[in-house]
């Protein structure tokens, strides 16, 4: 397997995270959306997004969410970090939404500012997005109850939460500094102490 992007982006490193933990074997191409990359991404996901899994039968997924609904299948329920069914799975499922949705939401304002002029620039929205990504990180924060999000077992929910949570303070430090969320930290802190996880931590 070839899973194309790099993992600065947190929905590429979620998958590499979850592929490294499952222990299955791939590669990595670190193509990026833009700039000479897009072409050659284009050729395997038409919408030109990250990250896309080429399967070894030529194969390819894309979007991170149908990546690791795949993977899931592949590896069986027993090993699975998304319970099969039921009010865990549930569970799994909204806590890991609301993790890619709030850092959706931080790099949206982050993309205000880097990508606009100054007079072009909407204040009001970078406002609305800033507060969507703080809603979605002190619920996640809220929610963490121990040490682990759901049954008390490393799952999805967690692998996710801790990737998003790490690239915000790397891509939007003044967002995340208006966050209190010590539960977080140490749940990045747990995380960061599982070799498969901390394999993926990008190099900046």
């Amino acid at each position: 397997m070839i899973l194309l992007g790099r993992y600065l982006s947190p929905f590429v490193r979620r998958v590499a995270a979850t592929l490294e933990i499952y222990g299955l074997t791939f590669a990595n191409n670190p193509l990026q959306h833009t700039g000479d990359d897009a072409p050659h991404l284009r050729k395997h996901n038409p919408v030109g997004r990250v990250p896309a899994l080429i399967l070894d039968d030529e194969r390819v997924i894309v979007d991170s969410h149908v990546i690791l609904d795949y993977l899931d299948r592949l590896v069986g329920a027993d090993k699975a970090l998304t319970p099969a069914g039921g009010n865990q799975r549930d569970a799994v499922l909204n806590i890991a939404g609301i993790a890619t949705g709030a850092v959706e939401k931080a790099i949206a304002t982050v993309y205000e500012v880097r990508f606009r002029p100054q007079d072009k620039r909407h204040v009001p929205w970078v406002e609305r997005c800033s507060e969507q990504a703080v809603g979605g990180f002190n619920h996640l924060e809220n929610q963490l109850d121990g040490g682990w999000f759901v049954g008390g077992r490393m799952t999805q929910a967690d692998v996710t939460a801790a990737i998003t949570w790490q690239f915000t303070e790397l891509a939007a430090p003044k967002l995340k500094a208006s966050i209190s969320a010590p539960k977080l930290d140490a749940l990045v802190e747990r995380m960061m102490a599982e070799p498969a996880y901390a394999k993926t931590l990008p190099k900046t």
